[in-house]
């Protein structure tokens, strides 16, 4: 009952920290654009409203008001809500990646000592970075150098507490971040921009495998093509594509190494 009263926790924590990284997102746009800073409280970009506590839930206040705002009726965007989803989904997984090895018998004290706590917050710390990073690129199609290096940062910090093999952790680093970077210095930024290969290089540290790396390279691709294709788009915003496929991955990393281990 204590771990499920935990995990409950870390999804509303993630939903709450995936509305953060959204708001900080548009923070940074508007200062880079040399537009006023609406200050700590939250409003309406279209009019200006403070919104109030009730109407910055984190994905309820989203779906009661329909997506709109309360007094303009301006849309507020889907970024918001999928960003809210997104954070609650992956700071789930990474909650349940802890959790559920943790033995029954273990009691609530014990069980916080057995968790790998620096590797966990690390890890969470680094979501809201490629949640930010993520929305940031769908919406501008770019990426601030500043969080760049934050979620670079903070994914270093997870791999120095939790991996298993360092060639591995290296390899998986080199496949992904390298064949970004590959196609970023070869194309001359006409396939992919050049914060893709950095945020390649937080992945592949989160990862920390290198046959996962290949499957975020295979999963990825596909899923922007899937979404990018039939609109015959030269040029598309391949961060969100590249951090949805990491959610998928580490929620399905432990069943993907077992499949991967009997197959090689």
């Amino acid at each position: 009952m204590f771990e499920i009263c935990v995990l409950i926790f870390v999804i509303i924590l993630g939903a709450v920290m995936g509305s953060f990284a959204c708001c900080q997102a548009w923070r940074i746009r508007l200062k880079e654009e040399g537009k006023k800073d609406p200050g700590k409280r939250s409003v309406c970009i279209a009019c200006g409203k403070k919104l109030k506590w009730f109407e910055n839930i984190p994905i309820l206040s989203w779906l009661i008001q329909k997506g709109k705002c309360r007094k303009c009726g301006t849309a507020i965007g889907r970024a918001e809500i999928l960003a809210e989803i997104l954070g609650a989904v992956s700071f789930g997984v990474i909650g349940w990646n802890y959790l559920c090895v943790i033995p029954e018998e273990v009691g609530p004290l014990e069980m916080l000592a057995t968790i790998n706590l620096p590797a966990m917050v690390a890890a969470m710390a680094a979501m809201v970075g490629l949640i930010l990073l993520a929305v940031y690129d769908g919406k501008w199609g770019e990426m601030p150098v500043s969080i760049l290096i934050y979620t670079v940062v903070m994914s270093g910090v997870y791999a120095a507490f939790d991996f298993t093999e360092i060639w591995s952790l290296v390899g998986g680093v080199a496949i992904l971040s390298g064949t970004y970077y590959l196609l970023y210095f070869l194309s001359k930024e006409k396939l992919v921009g050049g914060g893709d290969w950095i945020l390649c290089l937080a992945i592949g540290f989160l990862l920390a495998d290198w046959r996962l790396a290949l499957v975020e390279l295979c999963l990825s691709n596909l899923l922007g093509s899937i979404v990018m294709l039939p609109k015959r788009k030269k040029k598309m915003a391949f961060g969100p594509f590249l951090v949805v496929a990491f959610v998928i991955i580490f929620a399905t990393k432990g069943w993907l190494l077992s499949t991967l281990a009997m197959e090689l």
